[in-house]
């Protein structure tokens, strides 16, 4: 079936589905120690008022923008926006990240409202029994010019002439409607009359945070859209004038209090947000996060009247639970001050993975400076062996218009570094027979930047990804263009040259560290030597929460390789062809490329 058609009859069938609320009930923890249950309940009567705040986004302006927002039944601090506006911003926001013509219909009808994406994808929430439907929940978030998932990002196609980076074939599986009830965790939507509101924060974490439009924060007097950064508030020593907007001049709104109002909402907030979108629930034996919350006995301070007390527990369920190295406490709430995020983390540190990883990431370094004490160059030939290296994956195309492919010097960053290194290695008469992709100490970066490195070793890269909550199954095809003459041919790459290809991996080869070496795994012209790669499946994802904290979670994307067909995430790493067991084998590159010609 074409998409053209499959979108319309989408459209045709999801306009005919009845949303009902589930049976189930979702249990959560009080600040008492005593469980609380939400069950989805008739619709109340409400009193709502209404206020306008200053706006901002993603930066400090002195030109104010304001937004009206809802409150209901006296409770002063959990704010609601009118579904209208909410629209508007999706739209705006999304725009501004190379959506094309990204546009939303808002149709209502009774105690539903259907928002209608160009593509003919849609979402419905219903304000009867507080749900929101997707029929299909990616289709509902892509780039009208990419494919059902693709974790490029969409500028690409714009600007394909300077990239070098361009979709060359897909193939798509599509996932299954996805209904999330908020009922279930006592979250309400309201209608009264002909206007409808639902929490400001479900609107940052089910519309924003995963289209990759950024985060909402609202301390009771701003309402700030961000990315999520600690550097937005917080930079060179100091509050940023965003920062002062956020924690208040010298840190002011760091009062440490919390409504128990708000504390609830956000604890049931975040249950919801996460069992949505945390991409290693099944993984970490997590039914819900309610049900975790009353697996810690630490677990009730989520609904704790002090923003410390919350943000500790927190910062201790995403270091010590999640504790996947793409999860990470960012940034603390307005009421507890920009220094609680640093002062966790010197107390309680990371968890147990991540305190390892920068153990083994600090004796690599020690070990490279030994042999490299002025730094690694990012191009380096040894003999009849060229070496590759850059410890992150990064887009940098505004210096890659200053590469001399005579200057290594020039070379800043990836685009840069892969384009010299084709360059070189396929220069006429060049000695090379072996190449070797140094990521021993890469922690992972842009996945962009990864594709363009797959796609000039094999001359083309294939990426497999996973949503882990549609159940979608989509693999996109990539070419690179190294020299960025606005071709994608055989000069662009390292394969079909006869050469040997390697790429060199350790136990913190993580993310696209780890995902390059996958993807090599599973082609027979590139080997892998070292150590056993890290892991990192999922693609970070950003969430806030009521209380004005920010965390990254692996989210629900999960990147995977294809063999015969059937998916396999890349979590568990990639194991080498050829072990290295002396660190001092992995830098010293005079015994390095002896060995690999052995291997010839």
């Amino acid at each position: 079936m074409n998409k053209k058609l499959r979108r319309t009859i989408s459209a045709v069938l999801a306009s005919a589905v009845m949303l009902t609320s589930m049976t189930g009930t979702q249990v959560f923890a009080s600040a008492e120690g005593t469980s609380v249950t939400a069950t989805a309940t008739a619709e109340k009567t409400y009193t709502i008022k209404s206020k306008s705040v200053n706006t901002y986004f993603f930066d400090y302006s002195d030109q104010k923008m304001k937004t009206k927002l809802y409150f209901m039944n006296g409770v002063n601090d959990v704010p609601y926006i009118e579904i209208n506006d909410m629209a508007g911003y999706l739209i705006d926001l999304t725009r501004s990240r190379g959506f094309g013509t990204y546009d939303l219909k808002v149709e209502e009808d009774g105690d539903t409202v259907t928002l209608t994406r160009e593509n003919n994808y849609m979402a419905t929430i219903n304000f009867a029994d507080d749900s929101i439907f997707f029929w299909d929940f990616d289709g509902f978030y892509t780039a009208e010019s990419k494919t059902l998932i693709d974790l490029i990002v969409p500028f690409w196609d714009t600007y394909d002439e300077i990239t070098g980076l361009k979709t060359v074939k897909s193939t798509e599986r599509y996932g299954t409607p996805v209904t999330m009830n908020a009922a279930d965790y006592g979250i309400d939507f309201v209608r009264k009359g002909d206007k409808y509101y639902i929490p400001l924060q479900t609107f940052s974490d089910i519309f924003l945070a995963p289209a990759g439009a950024g985060v909402i924060l609202y301390n009771g007097r701003s309402l700030i859209f961000c990315r999520g950064k600690q550097q937005e508030f917080y930079a060179d020593g100091k509050l940023t004038k965003l920062g002062q907007v956020y924690y208040g001049k010298n840190g002011k709104y760091a009062t440490n209090k919390i409504s128990k109002e708000l504390a609830e909402f956000s604890a049931a907030e975040f249950c919801f947000a996460m069992d949505n979108l945390y991409g290693l629930r099944e993984k970490h034996s997590i039914d819900n996060f309610g049900t975790l919350l009353l697996q810690r006995e630490s677990g009730f301070k989520l609904f704790s009247t002090k923003s410390k007390t919350i943000d500790k527990e927190l910062h201790s369920i995403v270091t010590d639970v999640l504790d996947d190295n793409h999860s990470a406490y960012v940034l603390s709430s307005y009421a507890s001050g920009i220094d609680y995020t640093s002062k966790l983390a010197e107390k309680y540190g990371g968890g147990r993975a991540d305190e390892l990883y920068m153990e083994r990431i600090k004796e690599l370094m020690r070990k490279r400076a030994e042999y490299y004490p002025e730094g690694v160059p990012y191009y380096e030939e040894v003999g009849d062996t060229a070496y590759i290296t850059f410890d992150l994956f990064s887009i940098d195309m505004e210096e890659c218009a200053k590469l001399d492919y005579n200057d290594p010097s020039t070379i800043a960053g990836t685009f840069g570094a892969i384009s010299y290194a084709v360059n070189k290695i396929n220069r006429k008469d060049s000695p090379i027979k072996n190449v070797v992709l140094d990521l021993s100490c890469n922690a992972g970066g842009a996945t962009d930047a990864a594709v363009f490195t797959i796609a000039s070793f094999l001359g083309k890269a294939g990426i497999s990804i996973e949503n882990s909550k549609s159940g979608a199954l989509v693999t996109n095809y990539y070419k690179a263009d190294t020299n960025f003459d606005g071709k994608y041919d055989s000069d662009d790459t390292l394969a079909g040259k006869g050469l040997n290809l390697y790429c060199l991996t350790s136990t913190v080869s993580f993310s696209c560290g780890n995902l390059v070496p996958c993807a090599f795994k599973e082609d027979p012209h590139v080997s892998i030597i070292g150590q056993k790669s890290a892991g990192g499946a999922c693609v970070v994802g950003t969430v806030s929460t009521a209380t004005g904290a920010v965390i990254n979670i692996s989210s629900n994307f999960r990147l995977s390789y294809t063999k015969n067909g059937s998916f396999y995430d890349v979590d568990q790493g990639a194991e080498p062809d050829y072990s290295l067991s002396k660190l001092e084998h992995f830098y010293d590159r005079e015994w390095l490329t002896n060995y690999i010609d052995s291997l010839a």
